[in-house]
């Protein structure tokens, strides 16, 4: 370094009048200029949205039936779940080209592929039929039989009604209504819709007596016979430990086949594992004719979100819609038409 060269850096550092200082270089390391005003660290600008397909199987009742033919068949529909962690805000879609029909041969007293209930059991995706009780595979455009679960304690000679079904440590849990099966007047008549099958992945059942659990679900929510609490889906939660369930139709008083068509429910239950303590909280967004008929916990947000499908069967028209709230009761997405003509009973992330 030359003199003129100093020199000029001299009179840059210590020119008279100034406030400038020096600093030692580890102190230069932890000085910061001045904040006048809060620093906007959003980054990306745009929001993070996760994406999942999402699939949706209908139950057409008597209308399954496919004229002319010895076949039954139902509808497979797939599309898009977005959602964005830090708002919390949900978007569903669905593309009509997505649309599959699934078709089977096999029925029992001419009812078949009233399909009730989606799920991922072991790598592979499952359907039930409510009539038959039998247990799908669905593969691309096709379904292949697995199983056969059988009403009550399996000593019937009724197809179990399928109504929902959950993984529980590595075995599938499948429920019906959880309720007394009684006459259109309310005569009980017995307790088979309250059994459970439990069904392990070589495809061994056992017949699990529910009457105790299904009693207590529906006693936490003030509920005692004659009245009754009907279900089409529940859920286990691995990250809870607990069983959760969005019963389908509620009702205090005895069973009108009239009236039941006004007693959608409103109330989300979880029940620890032996089911000795039972939550309920009651959901604020409510319409007497919406009835759950299947849910799925959100993935990635450690089972603190639900995604629900609710039908409608009104003044001869049938409706699916889909909401989402968290299980503490805060509504996510209001109930979102999502088909006007078909009832969609399964729900499933695939």
């Amino acid at each position: 370094m030359n003199c003129v060269t100093t020199l000029i850096l001299l009179f840059y550092y210590v020119k008279p009048g100034s406030r400038s200082s020096s600093y030692s270089a580890n102190q230069f390391e932890t000085f910061h200029l001045p904040v006048h005003r809060t620093y906007n660290y959003t980054y990306p600008l745009s929001q993070p949205i996760t994406t999942y397909r999402i699939g949706i199987i209908a139950d057409l009742d008597r209308k399954a039936r496919v004229i002319g033919q010895n076949a039954w068949k139902s509808y497979y529909k797939i599309g898009y779940l977005s959602y964005t962690e830090s708002t919390k805000a949900i978007a569903v879609s669905f593309n009509t080209d997505t649309l599959i029909e699934l078709r089977s041969g096999f029925s029992l007293n001419g009812r078949g592929m009233e399909l009730s209930e989606l799920v991922t059991f072991n790598g592979k995706l499952l359907a039930f039929d409510d009539q038959t009780g039998l247990v799908f595979e669905l593969n691309n455009e096709k379904v292949t039989v697995l199983w056969l679960l059988i009403d009550g304690d399996g000593k019937t000679t009724k197809g179990f009604k399928s109504e929902w079904a959950t993984v529980k440590d590595e075995v599938l849990y499948v429920g019906s209504s959880g309720n007394e099966w009684t006459t259109s007047s309310g005569d009980f008549e017995s307790y088979d819709p309250m059994y459970v099958k439990v069904v392990s992945m070589s495809g061994e059942v056992h017949h699990i007596d529910w009457i105790s659990n299904y009693k207590k679900i529906r006693e936490a929510a003030g509920i005692r016979w004659p009245g009754y609490m009907i279900h089409e889906s529940g859920m286990w939660s691995e990250i809870h430990r607990k069983w959760f369930f969005l019963p389908k139709r509620c009702s205090r008083n005895r069973y009108n086949e009239t009236l039941d068509k006004m007693m959608g429910c409103n109330l989300l239950i979880s029940a620890e594992e032996n089911f000795n303590k039972i939550t309920v909280v009651t959901l604020g967004s409510y319409k007497a004719t919406l009835r759950f008929s299947s849910f799925k916990f959100l993935p990635g947000t450690d089972d603190s979100i639900i995604v629900a499908i609710q039908t409608e069967e009104l003044n001869g028209k049938t409706s699916t819609f889909l909401t989402a709230f968290t299980i503490t009761g805060k509504l996510l997405l209001a109930p979102e038409l999502i088909e006007t003509d078909l009832k969609y009973e399964g729900l499933e992330f695939i």
